[in-house]
């Protein structure tokens, strides 16, 4: 009996801990799911073709432009993604999602394959900044609110820090990948590497079934109304900060690697993009777990003095040092905002939010181009660093004195 009495006893343990364990994965529902990972593919192959560009303004300066002139090429692809998103806002959640990912697509491959006629600074190379804006700027609304539609509510900030690896990853290969095809080739290979890395995302793009959602319809009123609400007015002018913070190496990172002599401006960007990674893939469930902001603030401090460290340590180490910080920071700031952004408007304006949020992010790098390269000119490549770090600070100061708003879901 007192066998049968132990036996018995186990079984129930044994079946309380498969209940127990059942119910777990009950509440952590998949995010490896099939359409999540062709989209993470479609965007890897899409930042194949994105990240190469930050050998751009290297491009420019070899045709004379000073640095306010490359500044303002840069930031007119910003300026294109700032006035096509109320449009595309709307249209994420009319027309739908993949309609969006393939036009966006069709016109960034477009863009790409206008680069190899450029032969000088002109008319034309700022109407193929334009339309590398209008395409990027599509692509990027379209794959976050994608990810946000597949990707469980409840693993969230989760998903979208894992979905944004594949970013990361391209920056991390790509980055050194158009380093080498810019030294056997020049920048005609570079081109035609980006060109084909276009046509991969737009062919993995067709492949992906769109989920549904329940759309509400908006005016573009209504969309300005969601954008300046005061729930979201704190993250909205953070991510202004954080993109202007970031188009300051962005953009003039090569240009000041080249200044100071350092051979590889890879450095930087792989232990960047390497760092953002590893921190995704190891601690991605650290905002749901810990708390949105409370994961937040360390991460924009982080920023901060990755910026700040570029020009005060100008050599190779120093690069991957400072590359390492600026990692860690990204690494968390872009899912954790988005996420507060999307939590804070209704499930179905969540392709209006995405839309504001990068709307919002383009602003930051269409002021920050032109405004850092007119600093830099005048002042030189260490106040431009010091100020976009500054700037990042007072951002994260200004969401710990002003932000009051719970980051969780509306009803």
């Amino acid at each position: 009996m007192k066998l049968i009495h132990s036996v018995g006893r186990k079984s129930l343990l044994s079946w309380g801990m498969l209940q127990r364990k059942r119910s777990s994965l009950e509440k952590s529902p998949a995010l490896l799911t099939r359409d999540f990972s062709l989209l993470f593919v479609s965007h890897l192959f899409f930042g194949f073709a994105f990240w190469p560009y930050v050998f751009l303004p290297v491009f420019l300066q070899d045709f004379g432009a000073d640095l306010a002139l490359v500044g303002t090429i840069m930031g007119t692809a910003s300026l294109a993604g700032i006035l096509i998103r109320p449009g595309i806002g709307l249209a994420l959640d009319g027309i739908g999602r993949k309609t969006c990912l393939i036009s966006g697509g069709l016109i960034f491959l477009l863009a790409n394959l206008s680069y190899l006629w450029v032969d000088g600074i002109g008319p034309e190379i700022f109407g193929i900044r334009l339309l590398h804006g209008f395409g990027r700027g599509i692509l990027m609304a379209t794959f976050f609110t994608l990810a946000a539609d597949i990707i469980p509510p409840s693993r969230r900030a989760e998903g979208i820090a894992l979905f944004g690896v594949s970013g990361h990853l391209s920056g991390a290969l790509g980055v050194p990948l158009g380093e080498h095809l810019l030294r056997i080739g020049g920048y005609s290979l570079l081109f035609k590497g980006c060109i084909g890395f276009a046509g991969l995302s737009v062919l993995t793009s067709l492949t992906i079934r769109e989920p549904q959602h329940n759309a509400l319809s908006l005016s573009i009123r209504r969309f300005i109304q969601i954008g300046l609400q005061r729930s979201t007015r704190v993250p909205l002018i953070t991510t202004v900060s954080f993109a202007l913070g970031m188009a300051s190496y962005l953009v003039f990172l090569t240009p000041y690697a080249k200044s100071v002599q350092i051979g590889f401006a890879s450095y930087f960007f792989l232990s960047y993009s390497l760092s953002a990674v590893a921190i995704r893939l190891t601690a991605g469930n650290w905002p749901d777990r810990f708390g949105l902001k409370k994961v937040l603030y360390p991460s924009l401090a982080s920023l901060a003095s990755g910026i700040v460290l570029i020009s005060t340590w100008s050599n190779p180490v120093g690069l991957i040092i400072s590359g390492i910080f600026c990692g860690l920071g990204h690494g968390f700031i872009f899912p954790i905002l988005s996420t507060i952004i999307i939590n804070r408007g209704h499930d179905g304006n969540r392709g209006s939010m995405m839309t504001i949020f990068t709307l919002f992010f383009d602003i930051g790098i269409f002021i920050g181009a032109p405004f850092w390269g007119m600093i830099a000119k005048g002042y030189g490549y260490q106040t431009m660093f010091f100020l976009a770090g500054a700037v990042i600070l007072l951002s994260l100061a200004s969401f710990l004195l002003l932000d009051k708003e719970p980051s969780v879901l509306s009803s």
